[in-house]
């Protein structure tokens, strides 16, 4: 075999000697030499190689090495690969000729880029030659610099990613076997290398990228000088080379990608870049730094980490574009890992932008918080989210709004997580409350939150009994302001309900007849439809252009909603099928929106109020009495603003009433009273026996008990209760002698009183005397105890409280107050009851007694002020008013906040206000501030009433509306209880409290917007300075009728108002 490849070896070269005539011949011989050579082994016998010399000496001839056939050359440099393969370590060829040959061999690999040609093998079998055998070495030896500059060139152009590893990894073996045996790189190779990095390149393939950074990395130590030298001259402005063209940056960023070492020299200067005046600069390197750290896996090694800081402190740059960028890297660098090391820094920064002043920068914090938490709920802190809420208060309509949909997703994924048990299921419960809180933001209404909990905070695919589960533990986390809102929100949309079914039913009228008078009434319900929409004047004009709809499916499928009898199911589908119908282009499209949802009970329908009975059930199973609560109190919330979802219920409701627990019994009652009158038909049946349950809580029951009892009985017969409630009026009226259950027959007894006066008038001269003779005067040994505490009230304290409630009762009946007589005895009782804290001086108690009565009273008065203040004289007001006078602090405490919340809720005339004023001095610093933006909550309710003209009261004097209006009372109640006698007193010091008082409630009636200056505040201040001294020049000249003995007094109140 051996001598036969000699023979073959001698032949090929001796027919070389003379070139064939032909290309095909040449081509031929020089195939049957490349396939005799691939089969000899390395080192080969002396023999073998004696025969092979002719060959090795003729294909290196000059017209075979400079040959213009890319079929020959290719062919020539296949052959001279196999000799120096077989002949290595040795060179068989001159320098010269080995200079040739390399130009050859480099030539091929321009073919490389054609992968499905027939000669790509040939082209890769040198390639792999060459890195295996390494005698590329040879081509430094022969300082073939250009040459290999231009096969560094060429593989960078050639790289495919449709080339196999083999062919890639060759080429990197090369090019790391040149730049690891050179003495130094040279600057025209490193930016061959260096020009080849960079993203988004549309002229170098991401394999040659690949291959330049895999270069890099194994290279490190010999290119690091280079490349620093390169990017310090790049970003110091230095470089005028052809370097200049590469940017830089996207240099930095491949070799932070390949081997970060490299750059610990250009910290100084990227951190330099960061700080730069120049914005362009700045924005470059914010976005550069933005994207190295934001590298998945990244580490941000310690010599970076003076760039890391620097970065996050471009959170602050006085450009917001430089800002909103950095937000946009940090927001990826968190998504790809939520839990990097330098996570919560991050946070941190974060929060701290939360009060940017731009509100693009409030809101993409917004952004980037909450997408980190929805993708990873565990790596953001609850306090982060907290603090992100708080931004549902921004003075940016765009980030409130943003805020609540945001935090809505962040529920609705806690909703799924919690579902799996991969999370705690009470930490975001708190969201919904937030939420509720923004229905007390002008710039939101009840459409904007109702669509929030309706359609955003649960997943779609949640089932009734999911939501419900949910609602049950948000409720109990809800607190008094977020609870108000809850019912608020049910009772604007209890009022569209019904004035929907009001108008549905005109439009029929109309259809019928066109009568001008119902065309009247149909104006009027748009009018106050329209008041539960954001924008009231456009909801009216929608609500036109709605009634000309002809289209029958959108009134058919408006009624459907309406019927509380529509499943969650099909009340979704009604909403979705009457948008399709109209389409998205048409101008009622997001009107319709709103209304159908409004419309329907996709909030709560009947299936919610179902699921609420089972909950309280199991929870009753599993002994959890705050969510049993929680069940309850949402029941008796819908039952208040949605009773007609308990129709089909009243078998859970009778059921409840029986139950041994104490929370759903009492439950079952409240919801009873409040819907018992809508389901009074389909009770009927049972009712003797709900008869026989409802008497027994009154006569045995607790007080609230006995209360829900009462309305209840009330609500569930046709006659308003006068039949089964004068029957067990005859049973407490006797109850009262033998003094059993006081409590709960005292609290019957009152609520009979407001709900069947003809019941209760019968027998009240013996009810009013047994609790003036035998609970009213009776005394208790007031044993002087120095540690009395505020809880330590006696029995009959309580019994006394018991009695004065009842007889307050008697006097705010349902129905016709004001047609009963003797109000006057009862605020005699009052009034001595303030001055003494008993009915009079000589009845004997302690302390804390005499301070329960005193709060008892005036609350007593501020509840029959609503009917009764014609009545109410000036020395009872004064009385009531320093009420928190009472040495003990809950009086105090207890007595402004039920101020605050009756005239909040419009049931106290605002005169009453001058209490928070009268008791503000002496006021703890905690107090301070809570009772002032409690007396600021109030002029502001007023300011706005004055605007809108609206009655802060029902039947309230239009004056009223005017926060100045309690002036004069304020004046009056200081001069006739503050005011040293100005003839005597020469104490200056002595009026400093009356000072304080005036310039308190000036400065709160003056700067209620402090911080917003504009033109329409200037004028507004104005305004309310003449309304001012308007009423100082009525109160001057006006004379005092309670004493007019007074009127210096009042005078020097006036002095110190002026002055």
């Amino acid at each position: 075999m051996e001598e036969k490849l000699q023979e073959q070896l001698k032949e090929m070269g001796s027919k070389l000697e003379t070139l064939p005539s032909s290309k095909d011949a040449l081509v031929k011989l020089l195939k049957q030499a490349a396939s005799s050579l691939s089969e000899m082994d390395q080192s080969p016998s002396t023999s073998m190689m004696e025969s092979m010399q002719p060959f090795v000496n003729a294909i290196v001839k000059p017209e075979l090495l400079r040959h213009q056939d890319r079929d020959v050359k290719l062919l020539v440099a296949t052959c001279i690969c196999e000799i120096t393969r077989i002949t290595a370590p040795e060179a068989p060829y001159t320098d010269d000729v080995l200079k040739d040959i390399f130009h050859l061999i480099v030539g091929t690999f321009s073919g490389l880029s054609d992968i499905s040609g027939p000669s790509f093998g040939r082209r890769v079998a040198i390639l792999e030659t060459l890195a295996k055998y390494r005698s590329c070495v040879v081509m430094l030896d022969l300082e073939c610099d250009d040459l290999v500059n231009k096969m560094f060139s060429t593989f960078f152009n050639v790289a495919s990613d449709d080339h196999q590893e083999n062919v890639l990894s060759s080429m990197q073996t090369i090019m790391v076997v040149l730049i690891e045996e050179s003495e130094d790189v040279r600057e025209d190779l490193l930016h061959i290398i260096l020009s080849v990095l960079g993203r988004n390149r549309t002229d170098i393939s991401a394999a040659a990228r690949r291959l330049a950074m895999n270069v890099i990395e194994q290279c490190a130590g010999k290119l690091e000088a280079g490349i620093k030298q390169f990017i310090i001259s790049s970003m110091s402005g230095d470089n005028q080379s052809a370097n200049s063209q590469v940017d830089y940056h996207e240099v930095i960023y491949d070799i932070y990608r390949c081997a970060p070492q490299i750059l610990s020299g250009a910290v100084p200067y990227l951190t330099g870049e960061l700080l730069t005046d120049q914005l362009d600069v700045r924005l470059k390197a914010v976005e550069l730094v933005g994207d190295l750290f934001a590298l998945p896996g990244g580490v941000i090694s310690e010599s970076f980490q003076p760039i890391f800081s620097e970065f996050l402190k471009r959170l602050t740059d006085r450009v917001v574009e430089v800002r909103m960028s950095v937000l946009g890297h940090v927001k990826s660098c968190l998504l790809l890992n939520s839990f990097r090391p330098d996570a919560l820094q991050i946070i941190s920064a974060l929060c701290d932008r939360l009060l940017d002043f731009d509100e693009n920068v409030r809101k993409q914090v917004v952004d980037v918080i909450c997408n980190v938490a929805c993708h990873a709920l565990s790596s953001i802190p609850v306090d982060t989210i907290k603090l992100v809420s708080e931004r549902l208060r921004d003075k940016s309509l765009l980030v409130k709004r943003y805020t609540v949909e945001r935090l809505a997703e962040i529920f609705r994924v806690f909703c799924v997580n919690s579902s799996n048990g991969s999370i705690n299921p009470s930490k975001f419960d708190w969201i919904p409350g937030k939420i509720l809180r923004c229905f007390y933001d002008k710039d939101f209404r009840s459409d904007t939150i109702e669509s929030a909990l309706c359609l955003s905070l649960f997943p779609a695919e949640f089932s009734v009994k999911d939501r419900v589960k949910h609602w049950v533990r948000v409720f109990s986390s809800f607190d008094k302001v977020e609870l108000k809102a809850f019912e608020r929100i049910l009772e604007q949309k209890q009022r569209l309900q019904q004035e929907m079914q009001r108008y549905l039913s005109l439009r029929q009228m109309n259809q019928d007849a066109d009568a001008p008078e119902v065309q009247k009434k149909v104006f009027l319900s748009f009018r106050i439809m329209s008041r539960s929409f954001a924008d009231p004047s456009k909801a009216e004009e929608n609500f036109q252009i709605l009634e000309q709809l002809k289209d029958a499916n959108i009134w058919k499928i408006l009624t459907s909603l309406l019927d509380p009898n529509t499943s969650f199911h099909q009340a979704c589908i009604g909403q979705d099928d009457v948008l399709k119908i109209l389409g998205e282009k048409h101008r009622l499209y997001d009107f319709l929106s709103n209304l159908s949802l409004k419309c329907s009970y996709l909030l709560f329908n009947k299936e919610h109020v179902k699921e609420f009975f089972l909950e309280a059930n199991t929870h009753k199973s599993a002994g959890n009495t705050q969510l049993i609560q929680s069940c309850m109190d949402v029941l008796v919330i819908l039952a208040q603003f949605s009773p007609l979802l308990f129709n089909g219920a009243e078998d859970e409701i009778v059921n409840f009433l029986k139950d041994d627990n104490e929370v759903i019994r009492e439950g079952a009652l409240h919801v009873l009273a409040k819907a018992g009158g809508t389901i009074r038909e389909q009770l009927a049946v049972p009712s003797s026996s709900i008869d026989l349950i409802l008497e027994r809580f009154c006569l045995e029951g607790s007080r609230r008990q006995a209360k829900y009892a009462v309305h209840s009985l009330a609500a569930i017969t046709k006659d308003d209760g006068l039949k089964s409630l004068s029957v067990l009026y005859k049973r407490l009226v006797d109850m009262l002698e033998e003094k059993r259950n006081l409590p709960a027959v005292l609290q019957s007894l009152g609520c009979i009183a407001q709900t069947a006066m003809p019941v209760f008038e019968t027998r009240e001269s013996e009810i009013e005397e047994f609790i003036k003779s035998k609970i009213l005067e009776c005394s208790s040994k007031a044993e002087k105890n120095a540690k009395d505490g505020w809880d330590d009230r006696s029995e009959l304290c309580l019994l006394k409280i018991y009695g004065i409630k009842a007889l307050v009762k008697s006097y705010l009946p349902v129905k016709d107050a004001q047609l009963r007589p003797g109000i006057d005895g009862l605020l005699e009782i009052l009034r001595n009851m303030l001055q003494f804290g008993e009915i009079s001086e000589s009845i004997e108690s302690s302390s804390v007694d005499k301070a329960h009565l005193k709060l008892a009273s005036a609350k007593a008065i501020l509840r029959l002020s609503k009917q009764w203040d014609h009545k109410i004289t000036v020395d009872i007001f004064h009385l009531t008013l320093r009420t928190p006078e009472v040495a003990f602090p809950q009086v105090r405490k207890l007595f402004l906040s039920k101020v605050h919340q009756y005239i909040k809720d419009r049931l106290l005339d605002a005169k009453y206000a001058c209490a928070l004023v009268l008791n503000i001095t002496g006021a703890s610093p905690v107090d301070f501030e809570e009772e002032k933006q409690n007396l600021a909550d109030i002029i502001q309710m007023h300011y706005q009433a004055k605007s809108r003209q609206l009655p802060v009261q029902s039947d309230a004097n239009p004056v009223a509306t005017y926060p100045e209006y309690i002036l004069p009372y304020l004046v009056h109640a200081l001069a006739h209880h503050l005011c040293p006698c100005v003839d005597e007193c020469k104490d200056v010091k002595a009026f400093e409290p009356i000072y304080r008082q005036l310039y308190f409630i000036l400065s709160m009636l003056l700067h209620k917007d402090e911080d917003v200056k504009s033109e329409s505040s200037a004028n507004k201040e104005k305004e309310n300075i003449s309304t001012i001294f308007s009423i100082f020049q009525s109160i001057k000249h006006s004379e005092d009728l309670v004493d007019s003995g007074k009127a210096k007094v009042v005078e020097y109140v006036l002095f110190c108002i002026h002055h």
